[in-house]
């Protein structure tokens, strides 16, 4: 069913049964006749994330959509989940709005499910960009490596959801500047990201709300979290379509080894290293990614 204001934004979405009793939820950015670039958010997040986003694909002539993982946002949870599921989803949606084809951009937390997407090959599938993904957390030692900022987070996901729990609380519900809350995790930041958060007014405040994202609870939050401790059930290796890697050479959050061993494991890639640039780096650089990913 369509809803021009799924987000309480005024955008174009709507909810979409896809077929199991779950709702998939999703917003659009930009024109409707544009080339369809689904957008996949980080985790934790959903579908609103910054205003910002619908400026950039405004301004690129882009139909950028933004659909909510499962227990994220407003899609319904879905137990037993595994981050290769996730292109039946896409492309289910891709059927709805009735897609000859589309490109896929997965930022942060959602690489891994860009890739998935890749590796699935929906032949309507263009051509996919990672910026600033996560790598593979599953293999030995691989958590220990991540910077002091997130490596806490994924710690607990790796013992489970139970463990994670507590903690998506507090950054969901915690009172700003308090320990673990999401405003304490910004101000944590290096100084590449507090200056392109500086810079941008009205971003500190929609990246530190995460109403939206949490709307039915911690729980889908946790469980997006935690899938990225786990195998995600593809080989990168096996990717055929050309897949674009973005990285900043400061990033804190997503080390830059992680794209460069995902740019190396998947054949036909390009890897572009920002420099002096940390995490926040991506949502500034949505137009370049844009233009470089449907061009």
């Amino acid at each position: 069913m369509m809803n021009e204001d799924q987000s309480g934004l005024g955008l174009p979405g709507g909810t979409l049964d896809v077929g199991d009793g779950r709702l998939l939820a999703w917003d659009e950015h930009g024109p409707a006749d544009g080339p369809a670039v689904f957008y996949l958010h980080g985790s934790p997040g959903c579908r609103v994330q910054w205003s910002g986003i619908g400026e950039h694909a405004r301004a690129a002539g882009i139909r950028l959509i933004a659909p909510d993982r499962p227990g994220c946002g407003a899609s319904s949870f879905q137990a037993d989940r595994h981050i290769n599921d996730w292109p039946s989803d896409l492309a289910a949606l891709a059927d709805h709005l009735e897609l000859d084809q589309y490109w896929v951009l997965g930022a942060s937390g959602g690489g891994p499910y860009a890739l998935a997407c890749a590796a699935a090959a929906d032949p309507r599938l263009v051509r996919v960009a990672v910026t600033s993904g996560v790598g593979p957390l599953d293999a030995e030692g691989a958590i220990q490596r991540l910077n002091d900022i997130n490596r806490g987070i994924f710690e607990a996901a790796a013992d489970g959801i139970d463990a994670l729990a507590p903690i998506m609380t507090a950054l969901v519900s915690g009172p700003e500047g308090s320990a673990g809350s999401m405003g304490d995790l910004i101000a944590s930041l290096p100084p590449e990201d507090q200056s392109v958060v500086r810079g941008n007014p009205g971003l500190m405040e929609q990246l530190i709300d995460l109403s939206a994202a949490a709307v039915s609870g911690v729980e889908g939050l946790a469980y997006d979290i935690w899938l990225l401790t786990q195998p995600w059930g593809f080989d990168p290796a096996s990717i055929e379509i050309e897949v674009d890697f973005y990285a900043g050479d400061r990033d804190l959050n997503v080390p830059l080894e992680h794209l460069l061993d995902q740019s190396a494991l998947v054949p036909h890639s390009t890897l572009t290293v920002w420099p002096s640039a940390g995490h926040v780096e991506q949502m500034v650089r949505l137009p370049e990614v844009l233009a470089r990913l449907t061009r």
